[in-house]
């Protein structure tokens, strides 16, 4: 019989070509970019028509589809949708980390961003999750908000030197309003910006309540000096 060598686990990292699709707005004279992440299974156009409305006219507003496609069987067809990264919630680990997504959409930003004005980014879901941490990669970021997600405090390695601003519904049982809370308390104790508002009659998803929320928190730190 023929025995086999001891196989080792291994990583490759390497640059290569990459390629994001998704949706965008161009204003004619931007002020602002405004990056929206979508939540898992879904593409960058959801998050862009549940929040364009409560966005500044004067944003370039860039929603990409996240690089991993997972499929979605559909009457007669096959949908897609996509996936930032792949966390295994029985062994409580991540399966494809969120590395690739943020350094390719700080590269997106650096395509797009050539005058550097000043980035915010709202994520929803799995794109809440992911959201500081290309806030971190990127330098303009000014505020990064987060829709029905957690801010996993012990993810964030270095202190952001932006705002964190999470907004939760108070009906959703997939990721339960509290949960989110104390992942902000945990932020505040490290001294860091970090505010915590709670929708009511909103579950897991983008309602009208939340888009109104967005837009009163945008028009808030438009004022203020970051």
């Amino acid at each position: 019989m023929k025995i086999l060598p001891e196989t080792t686990e291994a990583t490759w990292r390497f640059s290569s070509y990459a390629e994001l699709s998704g949706v965008m707005r161009r204003a004619p004279a931007p002020t602002e970019i405004i990056l929206l992440l979508h939540g898992l299974g879904e593409r960058g156009k959801r998050i862009y028509r549940k929040l364009l409305p409560a966005l500044p006219p004067t944003a370039l507003v860039i929603a990409p589809n996240a690089p991993f496609p997972i499929e979605r069987p559909k009457e007669g067809r096959m949908d897609y949708g996509h996936s930032w990264y792949f966390y295994d919630k029985l062994q409580k680990s991540y399966f494809t980390t969120q590395d690739l997504a943020k350094y390719w959409l700080r590269d997106l930003l650096q395509l797009e961003n050539m005058a550097r004005l000043p980035v915010t980014i709202i994520g929803f879901s799995q794109g809440g999750y992911l959201a500081p941490l290309v806030g971190l990669e990127i330098p303009e970021t000014r505020l990064v908000v987060g829709l029905a997600c957690e801010f996993r405090s012990n993810l964030l390695t270095s202190q952001p030197r932006f705002p964190l601003v999470a907004i939760h519904g108070d009906e959703d049982v997939v990721v339960g309003p509290e949960a989110s809370r104390q992942e902000i308390a945990l932020l505040k104790a490290r001294g860091l910006d970090a505010t915590f508002h709670q929708v009511p009659g909103t579950g897991h998803d983008i309602s009208s309540a939340m888009a109104r929320t967005v837009k009163e928190i945008l028009e808030v730190y438009a004022t203020r000096s970051l």
